[in-house]
């Protein structure tokens, strides 16, 4: 080989080391960069997640408390309990709106930012308290049927006994899906 072959390919080799180190310098700070990026979706992910879930667990403690004190004597008797909640006004009460937006919208990358456990645990207590609204929507309404059933008592004392008779398993479904949110500990942890 000539030597000036050899210098030539030494002079290629100087010269193309710095583009080299260059490209390489570059796209390790892209992938920082990225990776940066992913970790602040992450934690925004966690964090608005942490939110929804702790305002549904904590606005549905509040109301359950609250329709609980519309029976004033505390009966340890569910069907008496329950009938006391229906003459303190149970029917007049709706329940609150709660949020799944965040859990129904999360984007397939930021799954990634909860552990498996998180997951199921947020699943299970948003089809809980999807639960809760249709037992309570059950425990609330008036069918037709149910309005001519309560107007053959009549005098109308004892509406909310019969009533609590008839509905009393459908107010345990309820009661045990509210424990199942509030019962439980958090699914995010906190």
């Amino acid at each position: 080989m000539s030597t000036t072959f050899l210098e030539g390919i030494i002079a290629f080799f100087v010269a193309a080391v710095p583009g080299v180190g260059i490209a390489l310098l570059s796209q390790y700070l892209q992938q920082r960069r990225e990776n940066m990026n992913q970790q602040r979706l992450y934690a925004s992910a966690r964090r608005l997640m942490a939110l929804e879930v702790n305002n549904n667990r904590t606005s549905l403690d509040a109301y359950w408390r609250q329709i609980n004190q519309l029976d004033s004597e505390h009966h340890e008797d569910g069907t008496e309990h329950l009938a006391a909640m229906y003459y303190g006004g149970l029917i007049g009460y709706e329940l609150p709106q709660w949020s799944f937006i965040r859990w129904e919208r999360l984007e397939a990358e930021t799954y990634a930012a909860f552990s498996e456990k998180e997951l199921a645990g947020i699943d299970q207590m948003n089809r809980a308290l999807k639960s809760v609204i249709e037992y309570y929507g059950s425990l609330v309404t008036l069918t037709d049927s149910d309005k001519a059933e309560l107007n053959k008592n009549v005098s109308g004392r004892f509406w909310g006994n019969d009533l609590a008779r008839d509905r009393y398993s459908t107010f345990t479904k309820l009661a045990a899906a509210v424990q199942e949110v509030i019962g439980a500990p958090s699914p995010m942890g906190q």
